[in-house]
């Protein structure tokens, strides 16, 4: 997987996941750091697999997944949406990394959508409802030492037991 190598090597996303990192220092929740990103990315593909959708690459896959929280940071000090603001800052390094045109756009639309709850109708690809889909099965909310103080905790598929 070349282009994700290029993506995890990127000085850029490196420094975006830095800014994570500082900005959930003192947080006592779920954090979107490196493994929660692989995680997701690693999700997202087996559920394209499932559902039988064999247009959508691996590496494209793995490049939402990835990239999905990168600007997280951003929501921390601004307020803004951090998947807007993730689906920008992956431009350059999708571009850098080698998508093509086309690739770029549908995997920035699923990176800007993927915070919209499942069933909604703004989901228009697959890769943007399995990266939604994944992003919440990437938690492993059962074995959370802060689950009781969670105000997500309860719509967490993971609430219970492993699904994935």
């Amino acid at each position: 997987m070349e282009k994700i190598e290029k993506i995890i090597n990127s000085v850029f996303f490196q420094d975006c996941l830095e800014k994570n990192i500082i900005a959930e220092n003192e947080r006592a929740f779920c954090g979107h750091h490196f493994e929660h990103l692989l995680t997701t990315a690693r999700l997202t593909y087996i559920l394209l697999l499932e559902k039988g959708i064999p247009f959508i690459s691996r590496e494209m896959a793995y490049a939402a997944g990835l990239l999905h929280d990168i600007g997280r940071w951003h929501e921390y000090r601004t307020g803004a949406d951090h998947a807007a603001r993730s689906a920008e800052l992956a431009e350059a390094i999708l571009l850098e990394a080698g998508f093509t045109g086309a690739e770029r756009l549908l995997i920035q639309k699923a990176i800007a959508q993927h915070r919209l709850k499942e069933g909604n109708p703004e989901h228009r690809s697959p890769l943007s409802k399995a990266l939604a889909r994944a992003d919440s099965l990437a938690r492993t909310c059962f074995r959370c030492s802060s689950s009781g103080q969670c105000n997500k905790f309860e719509q967490q598929p993971h609430r219970k037991t492993l699904l994935y």
